[in-house]
């Protein structure tokens, strides 16, 4: 689907300063799922699912959650899941290796990024 950043903007705005794992990212989350979801009706997919769940300082629960409603919401089958049980997360990082991907220690948002003392 389509990143805008301007719609990720006015999904955090007044939530700026809230830390990473909190409201902010439940609007982010609902806001990228949303568009997964649109783009999984209009390709006729049988199930949408995220890669989200992967990382600990994601809530799986809420991520299910919110991809439930939206499923119903679309009449799209949504696969739930937490990729970082049974050792998935440490997976990943194995196979991250083996195959010399990057890794990023924020969520990707300009305030997880500075939360993490990033630069812009």
């Amino acid at each position: 689907g389509d990143y805008i950043p301007a719609d990720f903007y006015h999904c955090a705005n007044g939530m700026e300063e809230i830390p990473e794992g909190g409201k902010r990212c439940f609007a982010c989350y609902r806001l990228r799922l949303t568009e997964a979801v649109r783009t999984a009706k209009e390709k006729g997919c049988d199930y949408v699912a995220t890669t989200l769940s992967i990382s600990p300082l994601k809530n799986a629960q809420k991520l299910n959650e919110i991809g439930s409603r939206l499923a119903e919401e679309y009449h799209v089958a949504c696969l739930p899941s937490d990729f970082k049980k049974k050792g998935g997360y440490l997976r990943s990082i194995e196979l991250s290796r083996q195959y010399d991907l990057y890794r990023q220690d924020y969520c990707g948002c300009v305030f997880s990024k500075r939360e993490r003392g990033g630069k812009f």
